[in-house]
């Protein structure tokens, strides 16, 4: 299987999509140049050098049926290295000779994305955002004070599904309004209790669920959200220089997240419209999903994980907003520490204030 590496016009080295400027650049000669053309040069040089087709019929008794269905051989078309993959990976670098190649043959007519929304936040920008993070925060754990580097700095597209609909909802709630009056001697409370009910629409659009089983949903989510406004229409060179990964789940396999998400936000949205009174507890949800759909597209995010007491912690960042996210827990002694400092503290300040007022014939 041959893969697709985008070559300098000028000098030949490898060229990588820059998200800013919409181009392939080249970090050899400086040179940038715009897919198109990239493309024209690269369809010149095939016609004058011929495309050459290399199929292979790789065996190896050591893979069970299992893993040799997901494995998968390339050649570098920079180096003619055999590499291998598994069946999702559209976007890798060599191994060999550290050429980007792209796989746009792993993409099938349901996985091909649609947008992809390209890398805003450069390497240097990641790479200090990683370093800042350590800074001024008392309660990490004392492993992380100093001495932290970057084991490995990934920059990769993530696969969505984004979803869209119409979300026609029915809520109930249990209400309640107290009171309190005098009478005499007593404090008469009157509770008074109400059925509300609330109905109507919702649009939702640019809904989006990691099509990945390979990411951890929780770090995808902690990182959002993206604004598909600003993608632009996939086409390989895109993906130059980066790592990338197709779908490997299914609309369906994620339908029941995308419901998730649209249900928390319905009953947010019409919680918020039930006010003035003392108390509201939902008694039924009912929704109904109207015009749903789903395109798939690929989403810019920079890994980067550190090694520390022999684990590996993962920090993770929006590669078009900045956003970051880490596995990195915080010092429950610290913490623990630093709260009864300041239970402390204000004891301690409200002794002298009490004791300032009596003085001052205030308290008696």
């Amino acid at each position: 299987m041959s893969v697709l590496t985008y070559k300098c016009p000028s000098c030949g080295a490898p060229l990588v999509y820059d998200g800013n400027k919409q181009e392939l650049t080249c970090g050899n000669c400086g040179n940038s140049f715009t897919p198109d053309v990239v493309r024209e040069v690269a369809e010149i040089e095939n016609q004058d050098a011929g495309f050459e087709r290399m199929e292979w019929d790789v065996k190896d008794d050591s893979f069970s049926a299992g893993e040799a269905a997901r494995t998968k051989a390339y050649s570098c078309s920079s180096c003619g290295s055999q590499l291998m993959t598994d069946e999702t990976t559209v976007a890798t670098n060599c191994a060999f000779c550290g050429s980007p190649s792209i796989l746009e043959v792993q993409f099938t007519d349901e996985t091909r994305p649609q947008t992809i929304v390209p890398f805003l936040v450069t390497k240097d920008k990641a790479t200090q955002m990683f370093k800042d993070y350590f800074k001024g925060k008392r309660l990490l754990p004392n492993l992380f004070l100093k001495g932290n580097q970057i084991d490995e700095i990934r920059q990769m597209y993530v696969p969505y599904w984004m979803f869209a609909c119409q979300a026609d909802a029915r809520l109930t709630y249990n209400a309640t309004q107290v009171s309190t009056s005098r009478s005499g001697n007593y404090m008469i409370t009157r509770t008074r209790h109400f059925l509300v009910r609330r109905a109507g629409t919702l649009s939702f659009s640019e809904l989006p669920v990691d099509a990945s089983s390979k990411m951890n949903n929780d770090i995808t989510e902690s990182i959002e959200p993206y604004a598909l406004k600003d993608g632009i229409p996939f086409s390989p060179e895109t993906l130059s220089g980066a790592l990338a990964n197709r779908a490997d789940q299914t609309p369906e396999q994620c339908v029941e997240r995308a419901n998730a998400r649209v249900t928390n936000t319905t009953a947010d949205v019409f919680r918020s419209t039930v006010q003035g009174y003392t108390t509201v507890v939902p008694r039924n949800t009912s929704i109904r999903v109207v015009n749903g759909s789903s395109i798939p597209v690929l989403l810019p995010v920079w890994l980067i994980t550190t090694v520390k007491g022999q684990k590996t912690y993962t920090f993770a960042i929006n590669g078009q907003t900045g956003e970051l996210t880490t596995d990195i827990p915080y010092s429950k002694a610290k913490f623990h520490k630093w709260l009864w400092g300041l239970t402390a503290l204000i004891g301690a300040g409200s002794f002298v204030v009490l004791y300032v007022l009596g003085s001052m014939g205030v308290l008696r």
